[in-house]
């Protein structure tokens, strides 16, 4: 349980929940992408991991990652999508409600990718705010832009939707809700429920 207790945001209760859940290896990421959510998600893997070293890779019991998320910081969201990619005990990804933004990379990063029959998706271009002087503006925009190519390219090389779909919404500065027809058409889950 000590994990936890340098976050000030986890409580008793919260530290509890996660010693039940354990045993069937079941993580929740239920709030926004942030570095509590790393701090959540990340240590339970590699713990899990670290647990199952002498066990074969193809016998071991598989993590299952709920994710309820309206997105967030992209650099935490990265973490957790590389935490999973390396992760060599498997994680299932599952969406029941909604996994959106940076929510959707880390859905797409599970080794196999459960999807409920009405859970949303939602993909858009990336978001944030920034000021300063023209020079961290451009600084900004040079980092804006290398973070959007690595969203796209993940989404891309993830499902079978095409660049120029991702475009079109990029264009119109529009959010695209995927509802389950959509991720179906796409190739975005391995299993539904």
């Amino acid at each position: 349980m000590d994990l936890f207790m340098g976050d000030s945001k986890t409580t008793l209760l919260d530290q509890v929940e996660r010693e039940l859940f354990k045993d069937d290896r079941v993580i929740y990421l239920n709030e926004d992408i942030s570095s509590y959510t790393i701090a959540n998600v990340v240590p339970l893997i590699h713990k899990i991991n670290k647990e199952d070293a002498d066990v074969p890779v193809e016998n071991r019991k598989p993590i299952h990652l709920h994710i309820t998320s309206y997105g967030g910081s992209a650099y935490d969201g990265w973490q957790i999508v590389s935490t999973i990619e390396n992760s060599k005990t498997p994680v299932y990804t599952y969406v029941e409600g909604y996994a959106m933004s940076m929510g959707l990379p880390i859905f797409l990063a599970g080794h196999k990718r459960i999807l409920g029959r009405y859970a949303s998706l939602l993909y858009h271009e990336l978001r944030g705010g920034a000021n300063g002087t023209r020079q961290d503006l451009k600084r900004l925009d040079k980092e804006y832009d290398r973070l959007q190519k690595i969203y796209d390219d993940y989404i891309t090389s993830k499902t079978s939707i095409p660049q120029e779909v991702l475009e079109t919404y990029q264009e119109r500065v529009d959010d695209w809700y995927i509802g389950f027809e959509e991720a179906t058409k796409y190739k975005m889950y391995d299993e539904s429920f």
